[in-house]
């Protein structure tokens, strides 16, 4: 069923009880990847835990693809910046010290 890092396709259906059209939309737009080894399909097990947050926007707070790929953009986007305010509140801290 499971191959090192890898959930097969059909168990992650199972597991989760989704469909497999949202699990392909998913993919098609590169939110998650299926992974084609021995003509079995898998999903990674490093996309489960993204898999497991778009399931709650999809089935519980009936957020559309499109929409979970967007939200997903812009939470990168504040982690980004987030590090980006980290880094010069540093750099900062470090110029405050010598002067």
């Amino acid at each position: 069923m499971m191959n090192a890092k890898r959930l097969l396709y059909s168990e992650c259906l199972r597991i989760y009880e989704v469909d497999e059209s949202f699990i392909e939309s998913l993919h098609e737009v590169g939110l998650i990847h299926v992974v084609v080894s021995e003509q079995e399909r898998f999903i990674e097990y490093d996309d489960l835990s993204d898999l497991e947050q778009f399931i709650r926007w999809y089935y519980e707070m009936n957020i559309n693809v499109e929409g979970i790929d967007a939200l997903r953009n812009m939470i990168e986007r504040v982690k980004s910046l987030q590090s980006e305010v980290d880094k010069l509140r540093s750099e900062l801290q470090f110029y405050k010290s010598i002067f």
